[in-house]
Order: structure tokens, then C-alpha cells, then sequence
């Protein structure tokens, strides 16, 4: 078994156990471009609170096909 034992708020790698989670979670024949996107708009808000989050919407924006800045 294993345990996290790192509690801090940034660079823990929890914008990648997020974004696969949100994966797993999708329904079998969702369009996950356009869910990401949906993801991506929703983070907007929370732009430069956390590295953490900036790391997860840049994550959610690769999936959508983004290039450049997402509105």
C-alpha cells in the first residue's frame, strides 16, 4: 500500500491525479474535448491563485485542443 504523505499546496502532482481522475469518470462516449473545454472555462476564475490550478487548466486545455489563450 502506499501513502502520500505530502501535504504541501503546489507541485505535488495533484493536478495530474485530478485530471486523470476526471477522465475515468467521463461516460463511455462523451466528447472530452468538449468537456475539457467546459473544465477549462470553470478554472478561468482561478487563474494564478495556485500553480496547482494553472498546471490543471493547462491540462484540461491540452485535452480541448486549445492553442494559444482559452476564453
Amino acid at each position: 500500500m502506499l501513502a502520500n504523505t505530502d501535504h504541501g499546496l503546489s507541485g505535488t502532482g495533484k493536478p495530474e491525479f485530478i485530471f486523470i481522475s476526471w477522465l475515468l469518470w467521463q461516460p463511455r462516449g462523451a466528447d472530452l474535448a468538449v468537456e475539457a473545454l467546459k473544465e477549462v472555462r470553470k478554472l478561468a476564475r482561478y487563474e494564478g491563485i495556485d500553480p496547482d490550478i494553472v498546471r490543471l487548466r493547462a491540462l484540461f486545455a491540452s485535452l480541448a485542443g486549445a492553442r494559444g489563450a482559452v476564453h
